[in-house]
């Protein structure tokens, strides 16, 4: 398995389980304490903004003074920062809480993203290996976080700080010591067939992909999204307790994660921007269909479930293209594919609780949907369009 994964994928992993720890924790608090679908958009979004900027000013920080130096010390702010936990009482507490922490996961994500976009490339993985890997790594953690977050968060709150300032310690102090040991490199024999030939990929029409996918990552990841943040409200008006909500939700992150699963035994999409289409738009044809189901628990896991696929399947088309550069830029390309997550976190929230706020239903949801792939449609059809007519 060292083969495979190393320690910085188990980084990705735990940190991913603590970010949806606090992101379930958050948005069910402001559930419980009665606060509107569109005030939890706002909440969301006005975090996000701050991802955003992390992202864009703080994730290239590893191209200029390495990336274990930036993230040590990354970790141990974020371990003082999460003492603050202890003492929500208010909803002003989870705006301070969720504007701390998105300022820490926008500039972590892309930092891990550079160093293991950067380190492998020069140990002749496979690109394609690199971002299966790391994107396994934190959907699989995201199934823990949003399964359990609005149960602890309800019954053993002070356990998810607990986890978080931890984790953040012990990351720090363990960094420090790779720094000592191996520099900037990431040491270990990975398997001869994480090393087969490098994807093929279009380098001189890169910019075009990058462009045509980020987009459609963009507005399909607001369906995603929307229900991440809103679905605890929607689902508790059901009558079903809200530490419960995450056992349905979680189905969001089991849909990222089979998505990626399969997205790399089968890496037909790589260099295919037709069959890639095809792919979405199967995806995204499901997932609107589960909004006009009859609203019960099965439908709701159902519609988080699709609602997974639909983010995951654009993401791993945006961050392969995106982190895919022959320049020496890879904390700057993982900043700009993290500031579109941080987007997409931000606003989809805010769209669909406008949404909600005039018809509390999931088909709501259905409508924003469609409206939303119709501009992905129109997207990739001109894109496709483009690069056919440069062949």
């Amino acid at each position: 398995m060292k083969k495979y994964f190393h320690v910085f994928n188990f980084y990705a992993f735990s940190f991913s389980i603590l970010l949806y720890l606090l992101t379930s924790a958050i948005n069910t608090k402001a559930a419980y304490w009665g606060l509107s679908y569109l005030e939890i958009g706002l909440i969301n979004f006005v975090g996000c903004a701050f991802y955003v900027a992390s992202a864009l000013v703080f994730g290239r920080l590893g191209d200029k003074v390495g990336f274990k130096r930036s993230l040590s010390n990354g970790m141990f702010l974020m371990a003082v920062a999460l003492v603050f936990g202890f003492f929500w009482t208010h909803p002003i507490h989870l705006v301070i809480s969720v504007i701390g922490m998105n300022v820490f996961f926008g500039f972590f994500f892309p930092s891990v993203e550079g160093l293991l976009s950067k380190s492998e490339r020069s140990a002749g993985v496979d690109p394609a290996a690199t971002v299966i890997r790391f994107v396994l790594s934190w959907s699989a953690g995201n199934i823990v976080g949003m399964a359990f977050g609005p149960f602890l968060i309800q019954k053993i709150p002070v356990a998810v700080f607990t986890y978080g300032i931890t984790l953040s310690l012990l990351g720090t102090l363990h960094i420090r010591s790779h720094i000592k040991r191996f520099g900037e490199t990431i040491p270990g024999q990975f398997h001869d067939r994480m090393k087969t030939s490098p994807s093929k990929i279009d380098f001189p029409k890169i910019k075009d992909y990058r462009r045509a996918y980020r987009l459609t990552f963009l507005l399909a990841g607001i369906i995603y999204t929307s229900g991440m943040a809103l679905f605890p409200k929607l689902i508790s008006s059901t009558g079903i307790a809200l530490e419960n909500v995450g056992f349905l939700t979680v189905g969001a992150n089991i849909g990222v994660f089979l998505s990626f699963v399969f997205m790399s035994f089968f890496r037909f999409w790589v260099g295919s921007p037709r069959i890639s289409f095809l792919t979405m738009m199967a995806v995204f044809g499901a997932s609107i269909i589960t909004f006009f189901l009859p609203e019960t628990a099965p439908t709701f896991f159902l519609a988080t479930l699709f609602s997974g696929a639909t983010y995951a399947v654009p993401y791993i088309f945006a961050i392969f293209y995106g982190l895919n550069s022959r320049d020496d830029d890879h904390g700057k390309q993982g900043g700009i594919h993290e500031s579109m997550v941080g987007i997409i976190f931000g606003v989809g929230p805010l769209i669909g609780g406008y949404f909600l706020q005039i018809w509390a239903s999931l088909r709501s949801m259905g409508i924003m949907s469609i409206g939303l792939i119709s501009i992905v449609f129109v997207s990739q059809m001109t894109f496709i369009k483009k690069i056919s007519a440069e062949w």
